[in-house]
């Protein structure tokens, strides 16, 4: 009996002696990964910037984790919470530099660090590089002690998901095409609208985040509209590197707003327009548009500045998380010379390897 006490008098000095040590111990913890993508700088920026896209890459099913997102996912502001039986986490943007740079603020299981992924031209692609930083409390030491340490686990986490990044990106972004539908008639409607500007590279990123102010407004006010979200292009200054637009829906009904709102309405005039159709990445959008002015040039049809320049984005990240699946039809107004529609023209692009 006496032997017994002994040993559990034993046990208990040296849990006390290693909860002293765990206490004592430097809890701070820095990770630094870095990987070359091959793919634009600006396509990676705009992908890891909307946390929807995360799950693609994170493995979270594998890990047993469940994400859930608010009305934002884009930009400063933006979150996801995920939880599952290792635990509960979120993260969120507080800072972003174009194309550039994203700031996180990370929890995990009480645990909060400060993470800062940077996107950086270099030879053979865009070289993304994920560091976070902060101090781990008393579990996560003990946690840290009996699995090798917490910073090889997260630096083995972060090797992994730039990996998972680059595979599922590359084949979402190199699978799309691009069809030439013809000449069709764009008939009156009455739309909904807020205004912004961004510059041109920065356009996606800026019509993402517009695109849940437009949402909400919408259903907080109980508008009716067609659901389907587009583009008008009111200035397209390459000079100045300034792209000014409306993001906007068709209403179903006439409504008001106050002269003080953000919101407006606005019509678009009957008109025929070049209409294209790009199935795949925004990324693509460019040689859309410029197959489009090709065609146009081609068949010597005149571009009607009064028209209005579209995209309507029929099938977006909001309602399946796949780039590739993505639907955008494009609308170029012209100036009406023909009678009839000209015969859809498809046009496929040679996939990148």
């Amino acid at each position: 009996m006496r032997i017994l006490k002994y040993i559990l008098l034993l046990i208990l000095l040296i849990l006390l002696a290693f909860s002293v040590y765990l206490s004592t111990k430097e809890g701070n913890f820095s990770v630094t990964k870095s990987k070359v993508i091959n793919i634009e700088k600006s396509t990676l920026f705009q992908y890891v910037n909307d946390y929807q896209n995360w799950e693609s890459f994170l493995n979270l099913n594998e890990k047993n984790l469940k994400a859930s997102y608010p009305n934002n996912t884009v930009g400063v502001g933006g979150s996801f919470n995920w939880t599952g039986s290792n635990g509960n986490g979120s993260v969120e943007t507080t800072f972003l530099k174009e194309n550039d740079s994203i700031a996180q603020k990370v929890s995990w299981n009480g645990v909060t660090s400060d993470a800062f992924i940077t996107f950086k031209d270099t030879v053979g692609g865009t070289k993304v590089t994920w560091n976070s930083s902060g101090k781990l409390d008393f579990m996560g030491k003990v946690e840290s002690f009996f699995s090798s340490g917490f910073e090889k686990k997260l630096g083995s986490d972060f090797e992994n998901n730039l990996i998972a990044l680059e595979k599922v990106l590359s084949k979402e972004i190199s699978t799309y095409s691009i069809d030439l539908d013809g000449i069709v008639e764009v008939s009156h409607q009455k739309y909904l609208k807020r205004k912004g500007e961004s510059t041109i590279s920065g356009f996606y990123t800026a019509l993402q985040e517009s695109m849940p102010l437009l949402y909400n407004f919408v259903q907080e006010n109980k508008i009716k509209t067609n659901k389907q979200k587009f583009v008008v292009f009111d200035k397209y200054d390459v000079a100045n590197d300034k792209v000014e637009f409306s993001i906007a829906s068709t209403l179903m009904e006439i409504i008001y707003t106050t002269p003080e709102s953000e919101f407006t309405v606005d019509s678009i005039m009957p008109h025929q327009a070049l209409k294209i159709t790009l199935k795949g990445d925004y990324s693509h959008s460019k040689e859309a548009w410029d197959k489009g002015f090709d065609y146009l040039k081609k068949n010597n049809l005149e571009q009607n500045y009064n028209g209005t320049f579209r995209e309507v984005y029929v099938k977006n990240n909001t309602e399946v998380k796949q780039p590739s699946q993505w639907l955008t039809e494009i609308y170029i107004p012209v100036k009406q010379q023909i009678s009839k529609p000209i015969r859809p023209v498809p046009v496929t692009p040679t996939p990148i390897e």
